[in-house]
């Protein structure tokens, strides 16, 4: 493979495939188009960050400050009249059900804490919480 390697350690043939798709094959000034218009495309943001170089922490948040103010007044005066106007009249309470009862509904035979209070089986079930 290193025979077909010209001076610059390039494979003629492979840099043959890629220069059809070199755009610069068909316009000999397209890169400097592009350069150009690269350059004069990137300059607002080139400008950009060389402003925001120049900030300070201070500066970065009296910027936030204008948003976050407001935001945080309105988000303390919502919670204040939600605290005073309380809830209007109490709903029924919902009977509380754990997550043990959610598996065994619907279950016919005896559930795993009946099984396990029999004497035999005791000694063969350990659970994961005993023994970490």
């Amino acid at each position: 493979m290193k025979d077909n390697l010209d001076i610059e350690g390039r494979d003629p043939e492979v840099a043959s495939f890629l220069r059809l798709l070199d755009p610069a094959s068909s316009d000999p000034n397209y890169w400097l188009r592009f350069q150009s218009w690269v350059l004069k495309n990137g300059a607002p943001e080139l400008a950009r960050r060389r402003l925001m170089a120049d900030l300070t922490v201070g500066d970065v948040l009296t910027a936030w400050s204008r948003a976050l103010v407001p935001a945080a007044a309105l988000a303390a005066a919502l919670a204040g009249v939600i605290a005073i106007r309380g809830p209007a009249t109490p709903g029924p309470v919902a009977m509380e059900v754990g997550v043990e009862e959610l598996l065994v509904v619907g279950i016919e035979g005896e559930i795993i804490p009946v099984a396990l209070e029999s004497d035999e089986s005791a000694a063969t079930v350990a659970f994961a919480g005993d023994r970490f």
